[in-house]
């Protein structure tokens, strides 16, 4: 008697692989959109913000050069009020530029040090996809012979029918 298994339930054997079949599709797709996220943060820095502040900084340049414009002019004309206003927006225009020479400064750090801070995680991420991807579909794949050569076992006679009493065997 110490040489046969004792399996009391094939199901719940059956219930495991489906949850890790369930469990591993979910993670895989958590994985994917992980990776996504990282390649359009990638972007989003590298691309997006970069165009979008070298854009605002054209646009600023210009306001800047509409501001100088008007107080030259306004310092041809007769009106004092109208210089004080003109180089109101003159100092504003130029503390826009500097923001967005800023931003494009910060945006060029952030670009430059992306891969050396997000690289390590991105590892740790490969190595969990590499398990979900490769050996979990090999446990799936395992725990369903398991299951075959149980119940081939029980039908053969050797073991009582999964999920019935001991004393009770037909």
């Amino acid at each position: 008697m110490a040489d046969q298994a004792r399996v009391d339930s094939l199901e719940a054997i059956e219930t495991f692989r489906s949850h890790l079949v369930r469990f591993t599709e979910r993670a895989g797709k958590a994985l994917d959109e992980v990776g996504d996220a990282v390649r359009r943060t990638r972007s989003w820095v590298e691309d997006e913000q970069r165009n979008h502040w070298l854009g605002e900084k054209r646009r600023r340049q210009r306001k800047l050069e509409q501001a100088e414009q008007e107080l030259y002019s306004s310092r041809l004309s007769p009106l004092q009020d109208t210089g004080t206003e003109a180089q109101m927006m003159v100092r504003r225009a130029r503390r826009a530029i500097e923001e967005a020479d800023s931003k494009l400064l910060m945006l060029e750090r952030w670009a430059r040090d992306f891969d050396s801070t997000v690289e390590p995680l991105a590892r740790r991420l490969d190595t969990l996809q590499d398990l979900v991807m490769t050996r979990y579909p090999k446990a799936v794949a395992q725990l369903a012979g398991i299951i075959q050569t149980l119940a081939a076992y029980a039908e053969v006679g050797g073991a009582p029918p999964p999920d019935t009493p001991r004393g009770d065997t037909p």
